[in-house]
């Protein structure tokens, strides 16, 4: 009776293992399937060892019980730069995260749970002048409001025909400015930047984005090179920071744990069946 109650010990001591390879699989694989996105940070599996101890829960004298899968943790180190020329592709150099609002339409005031926090500084213009980014959502400026950029210019004492919008360019501090015409230069926009006290509390919600937690703390908003907040480098993407090289020595490592563990429960089966069999 006392082997079979070991065995199953055995059993539920390899299939934790089985299970924690299977996930570390899974955050493998994801980040190599965003190794292409932009502003995608990876992911590293993060396991516990499970113990039981019928000595007052001490672990001195505690028995290995296989091992547990806990919440992964992001690596938010600063990925490659790649050039675009784009004037609206942004990428931030150092601490910080554009803030995104809601779809258009739902009013101006964008409560904390509506935001949403990404590195991905791919943005254009909509139909009606608003910088967005490839999703739709609007980048938020100064005061968490949506930036617009008007097409025409609003015309001046000297000048009182409006006049198309010609260029838009975006400094390293993030401020915004329109040319209407051949040299009519106005300041259309500021953005700001949301910084955290511990980033790696951040909740991946997909799309390179995130939104703040308990663990992560409120945002800190402020404009680019404020405090630790990092600069803005227009006409540049920052790229996944995957090394896929990297990770594809870890998948073939995990690939053999797992393989280990699966040759040690065809082991364990088979003897059972031998000690049933008699």
């Amino acid at each position: 009776m006392a082997y079979y109650l070991l065995e199953s010990i055995m059993f539920s001591i390899i299939r934790t293992g089985l299970d924690a390879a299977n996930r570390d699989l899974a955050v493998i694989s994801n980040n190599i399937a965003n190794a292409g996105t932009n502003g995608f940070k990876k992911s590293e599996a993060q396991f516990e060892d499970l113990y039981h101890s019928q000595h007052n829960n001490s672990t001195e004298k505690a028995t290995g019980m296989g091992v547990k899968t806990i919440k992964p943790r992001q690596s938010f180190s600063q990925g490659s730069l790649q050039a675009t020329n784009g004037s609206l592709d942004l990428a931030i150099m150092g601490e910080g995260f554009f803030v995104l609002g809601q779809p258009l339409g739902r009013g101006l005031n964008v409560s904390p749970a509506e935001r949403a926090f990404t590195r991905d500084g791919s943005f254009q213009l909509d139909r009606v002048g608003n910088l967005v980014n490839t999703d739709g959502l609007p980048l938020l400026g100064e005061g968490q409001v949506p930036i617009n950029i008007p097409f025409l210019s609003a015309g001046t004492e000297e000048n009182a025909i409006p006049e198309l919008l010609t260029e838009i360019s975006v400094d390293s501090e993030g401020e915004i400015s329109a040319t209407y015409g051949l040299d009519n230069t106005v300041k259309v926009g500021q953005i700001e930047l949301a910084d955290f006290v511990n980033e790696h509390g951040l909740k991946n919600i997909g799309n390179a984005r995130f939104n703040q937690t308990p663990e992560s703390g409120d945002p800190t908003f402020g404009r680019p090179k404020e405090r630790t907040i990092g600069k803005i480098q227009a006409g540049f993407l920052e790229k996944s920071n995957t090394d896929i090289t990297d990770e594809i020595i870890l998948m073939l490592r995990t690939q053999q744990a797992f393989n280990g563990c699966g040759k040690m429960l065809q082991s364990e089966v088979d003897v059972t069946k031998k000690l049933s069999s008699r």
